[in-house]
C-alpha cells in the first residue's frame, strides 16, 4: 500500500465506485452551480472532473465527442445551424464546427465560469472554437433558454451533465423539456442526449429513450466503450424525419470526406455500424422499459 498519493473516487453506484489515481490537481473552484476541477490523472492525463464525475479527458474524449455530434449532423441534409445545450468545455462545439455547411452553432451553457475555465485550462478540447466567427455564447439555464427564444435549428446537441436529482440538468432529461424543444426543430432535422451510462445506470439510459420514443417519429440508440468513464456509454438521437441508422457504411464515409474539415479519429462508417449495434441484453431492457421521465418523476442517476 502507498500512503500519501491523492486519489479521484467516483462513485458509480452507492455500492461501488472506481478509484483514479491523481498526478496533479492543476485547478479546483467552486462556483454558484458545481464544483469544477481540472486534475492529471495518472492513466488519463488531463481531465475535467465536475461534481466529482469525470467530464472528459484529453486521453478519450474524442470518443465521446464524435459519437454525439457526427452521426446526428451526417444524417441531416443541410444543418445549418446548430444549438448545443451545456458543453461547457467547447469540444462539442469544436466538433460541430467542423462541418463546412454548419454557418452558425449556438452554445448555451448555465455557468460562465465553466467556459472561462476551458479558455484557460482545456485548449486541448475547444481548440479556438470559441473565437471562431460562427459561435455564439450564451449565458442561460438551458431549461428556461426556449421561453424566451423563437428561434429553430436544423440540430439541437444536448451535451449535459448527468441527471442528479437536485442539480441543474435533471429537468432537462424529462418529457415536459423534450416536448418544449422539440418545437425549436425545423422540418429534416433532429436532437441528439447523451444518455448516461448502460452499464452502470441501465434503467436511466432506457428511460431516457423510451421518453424520447413517446414524442418523436424515429428514436435510436449508440453506445460506446469511453476508458475514462470506466463503461459504457449511451447515446440517443431522435428526429420526425431522419434516421442515423438508415446510413450505409459507404453514405458516411463518403459524408465525411466531402463534409468535414480534418480526419476524425473515432468515427467512421465502420464505426457507425458498430455503434448502433447493441447488446442484446440492453436491448432486451429497452423494450422492457415503460417508465417516462416527467417533471413530477424525473429519471435520475443513483450517485
Amino acid at each position: 500500500m502507498q500512503y500519501g498519493w491523492s486519489w479521484h473516487l467516483e462513485w458509480q453506484y452507492p455500492c461501488e465506485f472506481h478509484g483514479h489515481l491523481i498526478d496533479r490537481v492543476i485547478e479546483d473552484i467552486k462556483t454558484s452551480y458545481q464544483r469544477i476541477m481540472v486534475a492529471e490523472l495518472t492513466r488519463f492525463g488531463k481531465t475535467l472532473i465536475i461534481d466529482g464525475k469525470i467530464q472528459s479527458s484529453v486521453f478519450d474524449e474524442f470518443i465521446y465527442h464524435e459519437t454525439l455530434v457526427h452521426p446526428l449532423l451526417l444524417s441531416i441534409k443541410n444543418p445549418k445551424n446548430v444549438l448545443i445545450l451545456g458543453g461547457g468545455e467547447g469540444a462539442t462545439l469544436r466538433e460541430v464546427l467542423r462541418h463546412k455547411l454548419v454557418t452558425e452553432s449556438v452554445m448555451v451553457d448555465i455557468d460562465q465560469s465553466v467556459i472561462d475555465f476551458a479558455k484557460k485550462y482545456l485548449q486541448e478540447w475547444h481548440k479556438g472554437s470559441f473565437d471562431d466567427p460562427r459561435s455564439k455564447i450564451i449565458i442561460s439555464d438551458a431549461y428556461n433558454f426556449f421561453d424566451n427564444n423563437n428561434d429553430n435549428y436544423d440540430a439541437i446537441i444536448l451535451d449535459l451533465t448527468d441527471p442528479i436529482l437536485g442539480n441543474t440538468s435533471y429537468k432537462l432529461y424529462t418529457k415536459e423539456f423534450y416536448e418544449k424543444l422539440k418545437k425549436h426543430i425545423n422540418v429534416g432535422g433532429g436532437m441528439v442526449t447523451q444518455a448516461t451510462s448502460p452499464s452502470f445506470n441501465t434503467d436511466t439510459f432506457t428511460t431516457i429513450y423510451n421518453t424520447l420514443k413517446h414524442i418523436f417519429q424515429y428514436v435510436v440508440t449508440s453506445i460506446v466503450y469511453v476508458p475514462a468513464f470506466d463503461g459504457l456509454w449511451g447515446f440517443v438521437y431522435a428526429s420526425d424525419y431522419i434516421n442515423p441508422i438508415d446510413l450505409s457504411k459507404e453514405d458516411i464515409d463518403k459524408k465525411i470526406k466531402e463534409r468535414i474539415n480534418g480526419e476524425l479519429r473515432f468515427y467512421d462508417g465502420e464505426t457507425h455500424h458498430t455503434i448502433f449495434s447493441i447488446p442484446k441484453y440492453i436491448r432486451q431492457e429497452m423494450i422492457k422499459q415503460n417508465k417516462i421521465s416527467t417533471e413530477s418523476n424525473p429519471t435520475y442517476i443513483p450517485a
